[in-house]
């Protein structure tokens, strides 16, 4: 452990401030752009190949969005030449290729369908409706083949017996955009391999957009000409800014914008709402009825979290908030429940318990099959890692237990190795853990702190424990530097930074843990280890004692 002097402790490491913990889109609000703002910067590449698209003689176009309603803007500013353009979301083999009524026994009459409805212009097709229905994709890649509706294609058409009247033979030169996530094209793959035969481009529209001052003028013109379209309140600067910090906090990302119009409609309709609610009328949305908006939404998602919250102020959950443990560590979760459309953090305990053994560390959640293949490849590496410093040990003599307490739920991740590792370190060495700190963070084999998920909802479970009244010392935080870009928080929790009551420290690697967590180094507690075991060791060789006074020198 050569590097073991160059560890930065709590001293060194630096203690996030509010302004690292989220975005404020004031400052580019109120800077005017030096160009008119353009749209379509949005997506540069993706509007690029839609123009392209409609000049070519490809008659498909597989646009990989994750959000329907983005794609189809992207396209609707793209028709510069105003073709004649339809989007379907939902649609079935009439409303395609029309359908063949068949009166009597003589008389035949036909409703053609919007393929041919919108000859030389523009359909855009959510992919969903053809995987149900596969035999209504080939029917539509038969058109893209060949650029003809023949009369079987309609519903009905394959009752009519002998030759079939010719209802329309012409070429037709109507254009396909089929809008599709990449699960769903490989799902189309497993349907016909053979798709890629059709002559046609790709691009994609991501679900998120560049943090820079160009795009957040471009979404700020792009949801004033929103307002104007579907007739709603102007926001002010402040409002567009509480506005853009929730489009940045859905997308996980300090440099990230989420682009979702129909996020950002029914966000303006909901605050316009709460506006024409007021007992004091203003003549635009301010940023307190966005925040109210959102506020209400959440609480109305929140009877999962409320339950949680509640066993914990019963103490039907147990949690260790003040003091030491040794063995005992606090870890942080992101609960996903089916059906569920919010996620939310929880506080949860991690309990090791040690025994004689060879040095493994069992996974009681992966035993009992509550864990999934991550969690139980995460604790491998810690255990890996951690043995890492006893190869000079023949036999090493222990083994510990580690729960997740009171955890009755399936899970999965890595963001728990850290936990494990602290939790593990500190019942081989008897050397306590401090209960007023929360970690989080996944693991390398060679003890480097990884990225994880859900850090915002991690941090704002413990913003809760103040709110319940279970916390008012300040408690600290140790999560992963990768993570700071990550950091878009409450403002509860912002306050809470400010006042120091939270104090987030990102580490890079597992080494700067220590000192937190046990006031120790990490050689030192490896010191501890060492001595344990030595001890161990020549109690074998001494002459046999009690089982009884075994148990007491291992509890010491």
């Amino acid at each position: 452990m050569e590097n073991n002097n160059s560890v930065l402790t709590p001293q060194k490491l630096a203690c996030l401030s509010s302004a690292q913990c989220s975005t404020d889109f004031l400052e580019q609000l109120n800077k005017a752009p030096i160009n008119p703002p353009n749209w379509r910067t949005l997506f540069p590449i993706a509007s690029e190949i839609v123009d392209n698209f409609l000049k070519l003689p490809q008659p498909l176009l597989f646009l990989n969005a994750q959000y329907w309603h983005a794609a189809t803007t992207v396209v609707e500013r793209c028709n510069t030449q105003n073709l004649p353009l339809l989007a379907l979301q939902s649609y079935d083999q009439e409303k395609l290729f029309g359908r063949i009524n068949i009166i009597g026994q003589d008389k035949v009459t036909a409703q053609v369908g919007e393929i041919v409805n919108l000859q030389g212009g523009l359909l855009v097709l959510h992919i969903s409706p053809l995987l149900v229905n596969p035999s209504l994709w080939f029917l539509l890649k038969a058109f893209l083949l060949n650029q003809k509706v023949p009369t079987s294609a309609a519903v009905n058409g394959e009752k009519l017996r002998g030759v079939l009247p010719n209802l329309n033979d012409n070429i037709i030169d109507t254009k396909i955009i089929l809008v599709a996530n990449r699960y769903q094209l490989d799902e189309l793959t497993q349907i016909d391999p053979d798709f890629s035969q059709i002559s046609s481009l790709f691009a994609e529209i991501s679900g998120d957009i560049k943090n820079n001052d160009e795009n957040v003028h471009a979404l700020y013109h792009y949801c004033q000409q929103l307002i104007v379209d579907k007739n709603l309140t102007t926001l002010t600067v402040e409002a567009f800014d509480a506005l853009f910090t929730y489009l940045t906090r859905l997308s996980d990302h300090q440099k990230n914008i989420r682009f979702s119009p129909q996020v950002i409609e029914s966000t303006l309709r909901y605050a316009q709402l709460i506006q024409s609610q007021q007992t004091i009328q203003t003549d635009n949305i301010d940023a307190v009825h966005i925040l109210q908006a959102l506020a209400l939404q959440k609480r109305a998602q929140s009877n999962a979290q409320d339950f949680s919250d509640q066993a914990l102020v019963e103490k039907q959950l147990r949690i260790q908030l003040e003091g030491e443990s040794v063995g005992q560590i606090n870890g942080m979760s992101v609960v996903e429940l089916m059906g569920y459309p919010t996620e939310f953090g929880e506080i949860f305990r991690i309990s090791a318990s040690d025994m004689v053994g060879d040095g493994e560390i069992i996974d009681v959640e992966r035993k009992v099959e509550l864990a999934g293949n991550i969690h139980a490849k995460s604790t491998i590496i810690v255990q890996g890692y951690l043995n890492h410093f006893f190869t000079h040990i023949a036999n090493f003599p222990l083994s510990c237990n580690v729960v997740f307490e009171q955890s009755y739920q399936e899970s999965d991740g890595d963001s728990a190795s850290l936990a494990i590792l602290l939790a593990a370190a500190s019942c081989y060495s008897q050397t306590p853990i401090k209960q007023n700190l929360f970690v989080t963070g996944a693991l390398d084999q060679q003890g480097h702190v990884l990225a994880i998920g859900g850090i915002n909802q991690k941090i704002e479970a413990i913003t809760r424990l103040f709110t319940l009244g279970l916390l008012n010392e300040p408690v600290t935080v140790l999560m992963p530097q990768a993570n700071q870009i990550n950091l878009l928080l409450s403002k509860q929790t912002l306050q809470l930074i400010d006042d120091k009551k939270i104090n987030i420290y990102p580490i890079q690697h597992s080494l700067e843990a220590f000192p937190f967590a046990m006031s120790q180094t990490f050689e030192s507690v490896i010191k501890l280890i060492n001595k344990r075991i030595n001890f161990l060791h020549k109690e074998e060789e001494d002459e046999p004692i009690s089982f009884f006074t075994k148990c007491v020198n291992l509890l010491r």
